[in-house]
């Protein structure tokens, strides 16, 4: 989750919403689960929320990042002291590798489960953003910038929004036309997906958040990422390849940056599963 922005409706636990309890096969609800679904079994047989260290135990010894149950924030008194660069979110997780996760809450589990899934875009993801936030930040500070730029914008979409759209490169790309099209470009990706030449991926995890619960379609933000040669059968193989190319397009300074260009798509099973 980024630190610019926790700015994602949280289902589990917004102020004057239902929490949502604990389900272990709540990935058994959406076929849309499944490339988070392998990690997920692994929690199957708990009976109850599982404590934050399991995940480090489900991820495995040499995981990249390790889970640490986040304390709450004490009540700030008098002024502010300068923001300490090396303590906020994104620094965290680039620097120490460790990601403060809040016990019992639906958001950072899916968060954990999207780590296992997609470690190095994850990675990539919030070094750059660690990059961004320390850029804008004035020595001796007291606060963050009060607005996000563009490319923070983006990424927190990404990371609370993404949905990835691998298609053969050898082949036309179904997301051609007007992207403000929603209709014509959910038709060219249901048909690219039955056909086997393309494959959606929910990589937000405030996307698969939104799976828990039945209420109004929700959108996500839709990055194509072209490929050479046909597509792995393999959901291991596809789920693995999502995360390198990612990866490699996270490296660019340029994507991400203009988040209200990138095309939207409905979080539906009819659209985005074969």
């Amino acid at each position: 989750m980024s630190a610019a922005g926790r700015a994602a409706p949280h289902p589990s636990g917004a102020p004057g919403s239902t929490p949502v309890p604990w389900e272990p096969l709540f990935h058994e609800k959406s076929r849309l689960y499944w490339p988070i679904r392998p990690l997920a079994e692994a929690f199957a047989g708990c009976a109850g929320w599982p404590p934050v260290e399991d995940y480090n135990r489900a991820l495995g010894e040499g995981f990249p990042v390790r889970f640490a149950e986040q304390k709450p924030r004490p009540r700030r008194r008098g002024r502010r002291g300068p923001v300490d660069p090396s303590a906020l979110y994104d620094a965290r997780i680039h620097v120490e590798g460790c990601v403060p996760t809040r016990p019992r809450n639906w958001h950072d589990f899916l968060n954990m489960l999207v780590w296992g899934a997609f470690p190095r875009a994850k990675a990539e993801l919030h070094a750059r953003q660690h990059r961004a936030i320390a850029a804008r930040l004035r020595p001796g500070a007291e606060a963050l910038p009060p607005a996000r730029t563009r490319e923070l914008d983006g990424l927190a979409l990404l990371d609370e929004g993404g949905l990835l759209l691998l298609h053969n490169n050898a082949r036309e790309a179904p997301l051609l036309g007007d992207a403000s099209d929603l209709e014509r470009c959910a038709g060219e990706v249901r048909d690219a997906v039955q056909r086997g030449e393309a494959a959606a991926l929910v990589f937000g995890h405030a996307l698969y958040e939104s799976l828990l619960q039945r209420g109004p379609m929700v959108y996500a933000m839709v990055q194509s990422i072209p490929c050479d040669g046909p597509l792995p059968a393999a959901p291991a193989a596809l789920v693995a390849l999502a995360d390198t190319r990612l990866g490699d397009v996270l490296w660019s300074p340029d994507s991400f940056a203009r988040p209200e260009r990138s095309p939207r798509l409905p979080l539906d099973e009819r659209v985005l599963c074969p």
